[in-house]
């Protein structure tokens, strides 16, 4: 999938820019990083990556609300990212990561992982919160 396809399909639609929830989505970014932390104590290691990577959507969301747009489609968020912030793809290849492990624990039939998978994903969110912050000086 390319950029062009995300807009073509819908799956990118252009919006008026909100920083209001551009701002609401720093927020819950961090508050799943909680819930992703908390998991690790309960030793829910798959539930912990799914909630590590929830923040690591909302961290990037919240440029498409910056920058008016709104997503239908997590591979078309981080088409975006990649395309219109470069300096993020490292980022976004890692959180495509996640997405992926997320699809699979949602979705499929037997999903696994360890404590140190777990508590990489958290690391991830919260580089990748912090690295947005940045980025819109939020």
């Amino acid at each position: 999938m390319n950029i062009e396809d995300c807009f073509k399909k819908e799956l990118l639609i252009r919006k008026k820019p909100a920083r209001e929830k551009a701002k609401q989505s720093l927020k819950a970014a961090k508050v799943y990083i909680k819930k992703a932390k908390d998991n690790v104590a309960l030793k829910n290691y798959d539930i912990t990556i799914v909630a590590a990577y929830t923040s690591m959507f909302h961290s990037l969301r919240s440029i498409l609300f910056k920058d008016g747009l709104k997503e239908r489609s997590h591979i078309c968020l981080l088409v975006y990212i990649k395309h219109a912030y470069p300096e993020l793809s490292g980022i976004a290849n890692s959180v495509d990561v996640y997405r992926r492990f997320r699809h699979t624990a949602l979705y499929g039939l037997d999903t696994t992982a360890s404590r140190e998978e777990a508590e990489s994903s958290i690391d991830v969110a919260g580089e990748t919160l912090i690295s947005v912050k940045k980025l819109l000086r939020l």
